[in-house]
């Protein structure tokens, strides 16, 4: 099996490990983390809960000097299951990748954020887990699509 293919069947924090570049960045991770939601584009889906099954790595920036002991000074776990929270309580979705956008984005938004790997899969839709993987940085898009989106959430 090539390495490639390997890596794409890999967990996020192996996949945030071989794309780190020269100078790498510190990670966090949160995995498999399990919430019962309503969602899937499918009739079958409707009305009823499903369990999906959150991994997400986020590569943050460094800190500069002492951490202290002190959870202010740090992107905690905690931020990154309120951003899978917070977007699951904003509306029913019909797509693992538009859910997967989103939270990415929200994480994004945090300060140290750099980059974040997030994966989300259906455990209960088949025969085993189904979902979607993206990788997203600050550096993306992402941050036109948000200034756009909280542009029309003022206006509408």
């Amino acid at each position: 099996m090539s390495k490639e293919v390997r890596l794409a069947f890999a967990h996020p924090s192996e996949r945030a490990e071989a794309m780190a570049g020269a100078d790498p960045l510190d990670r966090i991770s949160l995995r498999d983390h399990i919430v019962e939601v309503e969602i899937g584009a499918f009739q079958a889906e409707r009305g009823v809960t499903q369990r999906i099954c959150f991994n997400v790595v986020v590569e943050v920036q460094p800190l500069t000097g002492p951490i202290d002991d002190d959870v202010d000074r740090i992107l905690s776990y905690d931020r990154v299951t309120e951003a899978i929270a917070a977007e699951l309580a904003v509306e029913r979705l019909a797509l693992l990748e538009t859910l997967a956008e989103r939270v990415a984005e929200r994480i994004l938004l945090e300060p140290q954020a750099a980059r974040v790997f997030v994966r989300i899969e259906k455990l209960d839709r088949g025969p085993g887990a189904l979902g979607v993987e993206i990788v997203r940085a600050r550096s993306d898009r992402s941050e036109e699509r948000r200034v756009g989106k909280e542009c029309r959430s003022r206006w509408s």
